[in-house]
């Protein structure tokens, strides 16, 4: 079984039934341990950025789950009677009773329906700086503006952290490889710098993943959601991008120095790479394109070809510079957006495939004076209710 193949299994049981068949094979490759990592870097993504349906974990319990997950030691179930949400807290469990590399998935039962009343809540706040460090002994360190200083060694390489910003410091000594990921969940935004030198930013529910010091002849990271690269040059170690949507083929995009923009969010149309600067390839099956600065290559999660075209460079980096910048941009693409950074849930009522808004508003504004400048164009009003804002289209009169 190749790891598209398991990707494509885990990602499957995430959302129906397997076949017996379909089944006996994931089960099988689970306990074999040949795609551990590979299975691990799925529930990260999962816990992190709410790939699975409806999974809504409190952060406690979200690192306790982690933690486990990582440390491969059995799991305890959490009890929640409240929540009817289901979820899965590790993909190596593929059937109920059932214990597979020392993981158990959860199925938190359904609860009655509640009744939906109308309550005043506090105002949603934007998100912050704020990630989760997870080093290559599996343990992890929590990640925000206020934990400066030296945070930890990976080999020859000093690890600190300043104002919500991540260094790595070293000189490429390190044997083998000592892999590290960081990853910030709906609501949190970060920034690092690699060892080489290459300046990275993290949007909402996203990770990377990444050797604490590069050796060999090429720099490989891998990521997931959507990544800002500043990469330094070094034309003997050439700079290659992994993208990894869940149950999409995995796409690559190979730099010598430059700086681009990767959005690949498993609930977006498209997987974009956007090139300000220098040159990439991308690459995905056997389709391939050569960008230049100001392009644009998108293709569909589904398959097909990369499309190239000429790039909105300030809409699509205007999260990096702390703004929201929609252009004819519709409203079910801002409401995704919103949902991540305010860490929100988004419903609508009624047909809002014809609301296109245009507008600018800092990312530090609360959801409520977004959401009241949205109004202002009398085209959509929304409705909130806890951490849901339902969308409705306005009638004319």
């Amino acid at each position: 079984m190749t790891i598209a193949e398991i990707r494509q299994l885990l990602d499957k049981y995430k959302y129906q039934p397997l076949s017996p068949d379909e089944l006996a094979q994931l089960q099988e490759a689970v306990a074999s341990g040949a795609f551990e990592e590979e299975i691990k870097a799925d529930i990260l993504h999962t816990l992190y950025t709410r790939s699975a349906p409806e999974a809504e974990w409190a952060a406690a319990e979200k690192n306790a789950v982690l933690q486990q997950v990582l440390q491969a030691t059995p799991l305890r179930p959490v009890r929640n009677t409240v929540r009817r949400r289901w979820m899965y807290a590790a993909a190596a469990i593929l059937a109920a009773g059932i214990m597979t590399s020392g993981l158990l998935l959860m199925r938190r039962p359904a609860a009655p329906v509640p009744v939906a009343v109308t309550v005043k809540s506090h105002p949603l706040a934007p998100g912050s700086n704020k990630a989760m460090l997870i080093l290559a002994d599996n343990s992890t360190i929590t990640l925000d503006s206020s934990s400066n200083g030296a945070l930890a060694v990976q080999g020859s390489t000093q690890i600190s952290n300043t104002n919500g910003a991540l260094t790595y410091k070293g000189n490429g000594d390190n044997k083998q490889p000592l892999y590290n990921t960081v990853a910030t969940p709906r609501g949190g935004q970060y920034q690092l710098t690699l060892a080489d030198g290459s300046k990275i930013w993290l949007n909402a529910a996203s990770s990377i993943r990444f050797p604490a010091a590069f050796t060999g002849k090429e720099r490989l990271v891998e990521v997931t959601g959507e990544v800002y690269f500043e990469v330094s040059q070094n034309a003997q170690m050439p700079f290659r991008v992994k993208v990894n949507t869940p149950g999409v083929e995995e796409m690559t995009v190979t730099v010598l120095g430059t700086s681009f923009n990767v959005m690949a969010y498993a609930d977006e149309q498209a997987i974009r790479t956007t090139l300000v600067d220098g040159a990439v390839q991308v690459a995905r099956g056997g389709q391939q394109s050569l960008l230049k600065p100001g392009y644009q290559a998108a293709i569909s999660p589904n398959g097909g070809t990369f499309e190239t075209s000429v790039a909105d460079v300030e809409q699509t980096l205007a999260w990096k510079e702390g703004k929201f910048r929609f252009r004819n941009t519709n409203i079910r693409t801002i409401m995704r957006q919103l949902a991540r950074w305010y860490d929100i849930e988004v419903a609508y009522d009624g047909n809002v495939s014809d609301i296109d808004l245009t507008g600018v508003i800092s990312r530090r504004e609360d959801a409520g004076a977004l959401l009241k400048a949205l109004e202002t164009t009398q085209r959509v009003k929304f409705t909130v209710e806890g951490r849901t804002i339902t969308a409705r289209p306005v009638t004319p009169h």
